[in-house]
């Protein structure tokens, strides 16, 4: 009886679950086929298991149509498997639960235009589920394409724990939708960026939210077209970037923040990022670029950042350029990605480059730096810069139509001190203090060419004009060489003018004072003429437009034949003889003018004025000179008033500085001569 009663309640349990297994399957087909008009549904065959709790589905089809138009979204998987379902949450709770959902083989086909539509059908969709919540354990996705226009977006695995959706209704509302650990690993990835005409690959992209790691291989920005045509092409769009990054490693990441479109994590490292960047400086228009990643990610907050051996190139169309190479560390960023350029924030910065190269249109002249080192006090050290003329010192001022200065500079070195590295990229320079090492100046002007009649303003005046923020406590300039040569109108060859051993500073360096500031800037300055003598001037430079500017110096031990190479070609006299024991300036100008004398000692002076292009002597004119004009001798002996000349000289404001200042000292030099009208021009 026992034996035949296990066999009837044996039988009994198979054709129960028989009967409740073609009961469910039913139940489960009429839901599926009456979701939604918009949805298509189609599979070969479904099977459930009452003992194990599960549902399988095979070769299941599902296509999205969400109006009479061709555009569909469609997903195929060849086998869609649900273990431990929990039958009575499902009934009394109108819960989803289930232990396992396993998708294997899929194939996911989307449309971009229902992509850019912004379509709410999806949401609504949910919103007409039979259940009101879905609760999974465990989802896994085996062998996963996704597709966009035929085109292969990705492809790969990925598992995600303790899915939870509270209310379908509500399904896109922030704190309804709940997530536990990510595990991925997804590869072949392609994304046209929708408006940008750029694309966004990836060899391979592997998550593990459980370890906090993201790990990117091979990662590339590139442009639709190539350069020459990118913006002709593109409707003038004003930026072209092409970038690759060999591997991107993110650690402790918060991936529950990537759907803020937030990246939080610990610690970021680029490994041998590529950046070239073309674009047109003028163009009003807002780049494209950055609002479609302003659209996928907003922010990226981390403890550091790094990129190893990093080579960046930026490009104008209007000729500008920068190459370097390096290594970068910041530590705290917050970077906010905006619709033109990223808002960057740090705490500190540390940085390695070489071989950098600028070139400056504008200028037309090129820079390099062999090296450039930042480290976390904010102190930068640059080493071997040059900057030259990208033509021939005659080509340049005949390109740009009138006179220029032609600029060929070596310096050995310059040192920040104390840089708030985060202020400079908020147009703010300020440091302890800023020192140019030894230096090699090298300046041409073609006076044969027209020269513009351009206002020039005053020191003070230009700085304030700057529109960034200067704050430097002090800027030093370590003993250098300057060699001005110049073409001169009506001359056949070129006059040199040489200071050596030219040093400078001024204290402090600012160009826009508070009120706690000083009231002045004070510039030193000390040199050698033609190798010969010193020169030492103190210059006091107002913040208040109403007070003069003052400057104090003097000239000593100078052997005034060194000035030959000078005066035969831009003055149009000779130099026999003469030493200059001392002169003594002082004077104050504003913008209308300069006020001051001049005391001077010399010994054996000698001139001879020279005519026509061969340089000969003129007899007259250096006999009046001679014997006239100019005295053999000014010494001690004579009274101060009889070697003391009157500065009063007019301020021409389409002149620069340096020629104000030498124009203020020869007026006097000449006023101290009885007839020093008389002396050449």
């Amino acid at each position: 009886m026992l034996l035949y009663g296990g066999i009837g309640i044996l039988v009994i349990l198979i054709t129960a679950n028989i009967l409740i297994n073609r009961i469910i399957q039913r139940a489960a087909d009429e839901r599926l086929q009456h979701l939604s008009p918009q949805l298509k549904i189609s599979y070969s065959s479904i099977k459930s298991n009452l003992f194990t709790s599960s549902l399988t589905l095979s070769n299941l089809t599902i296509a999205y149509t969400p109006d009479s138009n061709k555009h569909h979204h469609s997903v195929h998987f060849s086998e869609v498997k649900l273990s431990g379902i929990h039958l009575l949450t499902m009934l009394f709770r109108q819960t989803l639960s289930v232990n396992n959902l396993k998708l294997s083989n899929g194939e996911i086909n989307l449309d971009r235009f229902l992509m850019n539509r912004k379509d709410t059908a999806p949401m609504q969709l949910l919103a007409q589920a039979p259940v009101k919540s879905i609760s999974v354990n465990h989802l896994q996705l085996n062998t996963v394409q996704v597709w966009e226009d035929h085109q292969l977006l990705l492809r790969g695995n990925m598992g995600i724990d303790d899915i939870n959706i509270n209310n379908l209704k509500n399904a896109s509302t922030a704190g309804n939708f709940h997530f536990g650990d990510v595990k991925s690993r997804l590869s072949d990835i392609n994304y046209i960026l929708p408006n940008a005409y750029h694309a966004l690959t990836a060899k391979q992209v592997s998550v593990d939210s459980r370890e906090g790691l993201l790990e990117i291989d091979s990662l590339q920005l590139v442009p639709q077209y190539s350069k020459v045509d990118f913006f002709r092409q593109t409707g003038n769009q004003p930026l072209f970037v092409a970038s690759s990054v060999a591997g991107i490693s993110i650690y402790h990441f918060d991936i529950r923040k990537l759907f803020d479109k937030k990246l939080v994590a610990e610690k970021i490292i680029l490994n041998h990022p590529v950046l070239n960047v073309y674009s047109e400086p003028n163009n009003p228009r807002l780049s494209s670029l950055f609002i479609d990643f302003k659209k996928m990610l907003s922010a990226i907050q981390t403890d550091s950042f790094k990129m190893r051996h990093a080579a960046i190139a930026y490009e104008t169309t209007t000729g500008g350029r920068l190459e370097l190479h390096g290594d970068i560390e910041m530590d705290k960023p917050d970077i906010r990605i905006t619709d033109s350029v990223p808002d960057i924030r740090f705490k500190t910065l540390a940085c390695a480059l070489t071989d950098i190269h600028a070139s400056i249109p504008d200028a037309s002249q090129n820079l390099q730096i062999k090296q450039l080192d930042v480290d976390r006090e904010g102190t930068l050290q640059a080493t071997s810069l040059k900057t030259t003329p990208q033509y021939d010192k005659m080509e340049m001022g005949r390109k740009a139509g009138h006179q220029v200065d032609v600029v060929d500079a070596t310096i050995s070195g310059v040192t920040i001190s104390k840089l708030d590295v985060a202020q400079c990229l908020q147009q703010k320079l300020v440091a302890e203090q800023i020192w140019i090492k030894e230096s090699n100046y090298y300046i041409f002007r073609d006076r044969r060419l027209p020269r513009l009649s351009r206002y020039k303003p005053l020191p003070v005046a230009f700085l304030k004009s700057i529109p960034g923020h200067i704050r430097v406590g002090h800027f030093k300039v370590s003993p250098s060489t300057l060699l001005y040569e110049e073409f001169p109108k009506d001359k056949l060859q070129t006059g040199l003018l040489r200071f050596e051993k030219l040093q400078l500073s001024v204290t402090p360096f600012i160009n826009h004072p508070t009120p706690s500031d000083p009231d002045h800037m004070e510039l030193h300055m000390e040199g050698a003429i033609m190798g010969s003598g010193t020169i030492k001037t103190t210059i006091s430079l107002p913040y208040n437009p109403a007070k003069d500017y003052y400057v104090n110096g003097a000239i000593d031990n100078l052997d005034v034949t060194t000035l030959n190479p000078s005066a035969e070609n831009l003055g149009n006299f000779h130099v026999e003889s003469g030493l200059l024991n001392h002169l003594a300036f002082q004077f104050s100008f504003n913008d209308e003018k300069a006020s001051g004398k001049v005391v001077g000692e010399y010994h054996n002076l000698v001139l001879d004025k020279l005519k026509g292009q061969q340089k000969k002597i003129a007899p007259f004119p250096s006999f009046m000179l001679k014997h006239v004009i100019i005295p053999k001798n000014k010494d001690k002996s004579l009274p101060v008033d009889r070697r003391t000349g009157t500065i009063d000289y007019k301020f021409d404001h389409t002149r620069a500085l340096s020629f104000y200042l030498l124009k203020s000292l020869l007026s006097g030099i000449e006023a101290s001569f009885t007839f020093g009208f008389l002396l050449p021009k």
